[in-house]
């Protein structure tokens, strides 16, 4: 029985907040902001609904107490938010202050308690006037040295004339002046030397600003004197005299080693005149890695401005060495240098000392894992060994067995007599070996000391046995990844050839040959692909950011064209299917691409909507009619339509036959989904997820009847669900259940395209399981 609003103000000491609510004058005020400075906070919902732990609390108060109650209360549940007038009015201090800060000085902010039975929620009203703009720029610098390379990156300044005053953003352009002026060698320089002097005209509503920039304080004068005020020195530029690289240590602080040898590199011996060689590197007993591969990650070089840039890229391609368990990168005065000659000659001597403890070579572990191929669930296991500077370069040998085991639905074809729970079976071999550079025959572009590249060489065989078949597929492949700024990384594989050899169940191969197209059965025959393959990948996520971002990611693949070349020039003759062959194998020729764009939207802190499209699309042409199997494109499954299990969908509308199931493939491929996720307790959350798409066939086929692609009834054979979703995040791995609904099928009957209420079942519920987010 509930209790009165009345009475539960008086149990609870006082009114609920229920919410903050901010209402602004002007458009250009973000609601967003006012409202982190509104204080208390309201507790949080669930489904942004229903306060699930005021009303676990609630419940478990009152009575006779007991140790259980009072973990229930401080657990599940949390004591409610009342309205504190305190709170409320110190909430408008910092509101005033941040609307002063953009501009819009003179701002004042109200606010009104609106009481609803045991509840209240606070609005506050912001009252603005037209917020001023920025007018004049201008440089007041003493030091001529720090005047001439200010003019040099002026143009990057975050103030321009006409924006609207934000001290924020001058906040920001003192931290960029002085980031600059460190990274061209003023290594001591301090934000404290840059001030901002504002002279505002109110009757135009503009301000003009004056950014000084001190010259040294002259440590001969007292502060405050009238000699105060005369320019000091200039600033020191400082210049890198001599950088030590540690190779042998075994922890980062302290000499740890005291018999030790150095040996000086010179990245070109030739050349003369150079007093400093590009490092010494100083190792115990015998140099561990090359000093080449320690070049390719050391970005300070002797006789060069300081650069922090350059130094906290060197630190982060040491640290993202194989070899490396830690790096530090110390800055140091020169030893046996004269302070007072340097001082006179208005430049500095830095020393760069950079220690690395290493991590053992060789390590092997086995490693137990949950899959989730291709929206299949299973279980997998695999022995790893890695070698970690196989060739004395940084360069990683990685070798692993594995194996796997997965849930696959039958198709409907195959002998079931011995099947059970775990129906597909897969293990294999794979190893690699990856280098810390570009490596090729012939100069190629080097995307620059930014980026972060390597080549990897690759070789695998994989078997894997499912209901209705056995297939071998054995590969080989070179590729190159570089990262070509913080938010671009490229991955290219002009080698990718991969054998596959498939054997059907008899019951399942008397199936594909019933159908009238030879489509489906060379998509299960043996076959040789020689692909060249590139993806792009655009992330422009920060971790220290909480606003919006998206992901893109591009794939394009094409196959065969260099074998069919071969196959022309040297007058190779068909098999008797008229299909050419490489070693008795026919290879496929094919092009594929597709992308997928993500786009991440925090409403809260915790609380997220996620959009997402893809499309995909592959062609076969030349030597194939159809694309192999493996690189068809299927829907449903726990990362995408999440209404159907995987490889079950489409293509387009067709109507599949009961009896027969079969994993169904398509040439096109169109899928959007939203997902908005949300805190539960603890370590669960939640989600709620719509999604759209289907795959289809690009040409027509009698075997599947509207299964291929028209624009006049892409919307009809399009396919819709939505479902919840709960995820368990425990950190280093997340486990999946989303519950799909499918709301409209394509696939089916004309009364039963649309979900019916009426006719609702549990088993019309898809449960998908997987690790990780779907996207």
């Amino acid at each position: 029985m509930s209790c009165s609003p009345s009475k539960k103000v008086q149990k609870r000491g006082g009114y609920m907040l229920s919410a903050n609510s901010i209402k602004t004058d002007r458009s250009g005020i973000s609601v967003y902001d006012l409202t982190n400075f509104a204080q208390p906070k309201p507790n949080r919902r669930f489904l942004g609904v229903i306060n699930h732990k005021v009303w676990i609390y609630d419940a478990f108060s009152g009575g006779k107490d007991s140790k259980f109650k009072r973990w229930m209360r401080t657990h599940p549940g949390e004591p409610p938010v009342l309205i504190d007038s305190a709170l409320i009015d110190n909430s408008l201090i910092p509101m005033k202050v941040y609307l002063n800060n953009k501009g819009y000085f003179g701002a004042e902010v109200t606010r009104r308690i609106k009481f609803k039975g045991a509840r209240a929620q606070v609005e506050y009203q912001t009252h603005t006037s037209q917020p001023f703009r920025l007018g004049a720029i201008s440089y007041s610098i003493k030091d001529d040295s720090i005047s001439y390379f200010v003019n040099q990156f002026q143009g990057g300044s975050l103030l321009k004339p006409g924006k609207q005053y934000d001290a924020y953003l001058i906040r920001d352009e003192r931290e960029r002046l002085t980031r600059e002026l460190k990274d061209i060698g003023y290594f001591a320089f301090m934000r404290e030397y840059i001030f901002f002097e504002i002279d505002t005209n109110a009757r135009e509503r503009i301000a003009n600003i004056s950014i000084i920039i001190q010259s040294l304080r002259n440590s001969n004068v007292m502060p405050g004197s009238p000699a105060d005020t005369s320019p000091g020195p200039p600033h020191l530029r400082y210049f890198f005299n001599n950088v030590f690289v540690h190779t042998s240590q075994r922890v980062i602080a302290g000499d740890t080693i005291k018999d030790y040898d150095t040996l000086a590199y010179y990245k070109d011996p030739d050349l003369t005149g150079r007093k400093n060689p590009d490092f010494f590197q100083i190792y115990n007993e015998k140099p561990r890695l090359r000093s080449e591969a320690l070049a390719r990650s050391i970005f300070i070089k002797p006789g060069e401005p300081f650069n922090q840039k350059n130094i906290n890229l060197t630190y982060n391609r040491l640290q993202n060495m194989a070899l490396t368990r830690f790096v530090s990168v110390n800055v140091l005065p020169p030893k046996n240098v004269n302070d007072s000659i340097l001082t006179a000659g208005k430049l500095g001597l830095l020393d760069c000392d950079i220690r690395m403890v290493r991590s053992p070579v060789n390590m092997y572990t086995i490693e137990a894992e949950g899959t989730n191929a291709g929206g299949f669930v299973g279980l997998g296991g695999s022995l790893n060994y890695q070698n970690r500077n196989i060739f004395r370069g940084a360069e990683t040998l990685r070798l692993r067995l594995y194996g796997a085991m997965e849930i696959r639905p039958p198709l409907g074809v195959e002998d079931e007599s011995d099947s059970w729970l775990f129906n597909s079976l897969e293990g294999g071999f794979q190893a690699g070996l990856i280098f810390p550079t570009l490596l090729s025959p012939i100069r190629i572009y080097h995307p620059g000391q930014n980026s972060r590249a390597i080549t990897s060489v690759a070789l695998g065989f994989n078997y894997q046995k499912r209901p209705e078949y056995l297939r071998y597929i054995s590969s080989i492949s070179l590729g190159y990844e570089w990262k070509a700024s913080e938010t671009s990384f490229h991955i290219f594989s002009p080698i990718d050839v991969s054998s596959v050899s498939i054997l059907r169940d008899s019951a399942f191969n008397d199936y594909l040959l019933s159908l009238n197209d030879v489509r489906f059965l060379n998509q299960y025959t043996d076959h040789l692909i020689m692909a060249m393959k590139y993806s792009y990948i655009f992330n422009n996520q920060s971790l220290q950011s909480k606003s919006n971002f998206f992901y893109f990611r591009m794939n394009l693949e094409t196959a065969g064209n260099l074998l069919n070349f071969f196959s022309t020039v040297s007058n190779a003759t068909p098999d008797e299917n008229g299909d050419y062959t490489m070693f008795g194998i026919k290879y496929a020729q094919y092009f594929r691409g597709d992308f997928d764009f993500r786009y991440y939207k925090p409403i809260s802190e915790n609380h997220k909507v996620v959009y997402r499209v893809a499309f995909g699309i592959g062609r076969p042409y030349g030597n194939s009619s159809s694309l192999p199997f493996e690189k068809g494109f299927f829907a449903g499954g726990a990362n995408g339509m999440r209404g159907w299990p995987a490889r079950s969908l489409g293509p387009g509308g067709y109507q599949a036959n009961d009896s027969v199931s079969f994993e169904k493939i398509g040439d096109l491929w169109i899928e959007a989904n939203l997902e908005y996720r949300f805190p539960i307790y603890s370590f669960l959350k939640g989600a709620l997820f719509a999604d759209a798409g289907n795959i289809w066939l690009v040409k027509e086929n009698e075997d599947f009847p509207e299964g291929n692609f028209t624009f006049d009834r892409m919307f009809k054979t399009m396919a819709f669900d939505a479902g919840l979703g709960f995820r368990f995040d425990f950190s280093i791995f997340i486990f999946r259940i989303d519950a799909g609904l499918p709301l409209y099928d394509p696939g089916e009957d004309a009364d039963n395209k649309w979900f019916r209420s009426s006719k609702f079942q549990m088993k019309d519920i898809n449960w998908n399981f997987g690790i990780g987010y779907p996207f």
